[in-house]
């Protein structure tokens, strides 16, 4: 099969991963993505690399992984055990269509929330589609009496027609603050982890940062690494993580 270099790393992952998760449903799951992988481009095999990358991510920080196999969508993308804790983990993908302008009809916003800055406009879109996402996970989850992570991958940029659409970088700190405020509103989810692939990220002039949320950024050209991976904890969460859970997370990153 010919494979672009990030699909040889995915490849990589997924060799680790069939290695150290050696339960029957995990190798199962694991056959069923290395399948999309090698029929479906790039872009449809989206869930399928973030899936993998996901689960490397947390098994090299030091969890224990196991992948579950889906039950009519009611069930999480992965288990994983801190010790004698258990978490579970629901992968999910938001991918660019003609990408997010202010004529998009995708994201709808009230007269009082759309603001002049094409970066602000921006930020509140990708808002507005986790907070989509995240609605709809949570119905799909919403039985489970434990701390749950939503991990969102962010693989692209938006697109305008007939090319390639710039995006302004993200303010992570007015991102965090409106991230924050959308988490207390679905209590079934303990975190979120963002990663955004090739969103680049604006330099901080203010050193504060909120409590709940930590980040990390990277310079372009590294295609092994995503630009921005950010954790957000859920002040108002019915299960949380454990501080050393958090701890191994954000030092992962």
């Amino acid at each position: 099969m010919n494979v672009q270099p990030k699909d040889d790393s995915i490849i990589r992952q997924w060799q680790v991963l069939a290695n150290v998760c050696q339960d029957a449903e995990s190798q199962a799951r694991l056959a069923r993505l290395l399948n999309h992988i090698h029929r479906l481009s790039v872009r449809q095999a989206a869930s399928a690399h973030a899936e993998i990358e996901t689960a490397y991510f947390l098994a090299q920080a030091g969890f224990s992984v196991a992948f579950l196999e889906a039950t009519g969508g009611r069930t999480a993308d992965l288990e994983c055990y801190e010790g004698s804790h258990r978490f579970f983990v629901e992968v999910t993908v938001i991918q660019s269509t003609q990408g997010v302008t202010r004529k998009s009809m995708d994201v709808r916003l009230q007269p009082h929330q759309i603001v002049e800055s094409s970066d602000e406009f921006f930020e509140q879109a990708l808002v507005k589609r986790l907070l989509s996402r995240m609605a709809e996970k949570a119905r799909q989850l919403e039985r489970y009496c434990a701390p749950v992570i939503l991990a969102v991958s962010i693989p692209d940029l938006p697109w305008g027609k007939g090319r390639p659409q710039e995006i302004p970088p993200l303010d992570l700190q007015r991102l965090a603050a409106m991230l924050v405020g959308v988490l207390v509103e679905v209590p079934q989810f303990s975190a979120l982890l963002l990663t955004c692939w090739k969103a680049p990220a604006r330099e901080s002039r203010n050193p504060i940062r909120i409590r709940q949320v930590s980040w990390v950024t990277r310079p372009p050209g590294d295609s092994q690494d995503p630009r921005i991976r950010l954790l957000a904890t859920n002040p108002a969460a019915r299960y949380r993580l454990t501080p050393r859970e958090l701890r191994i997370v954000q030092d992962a990153m």
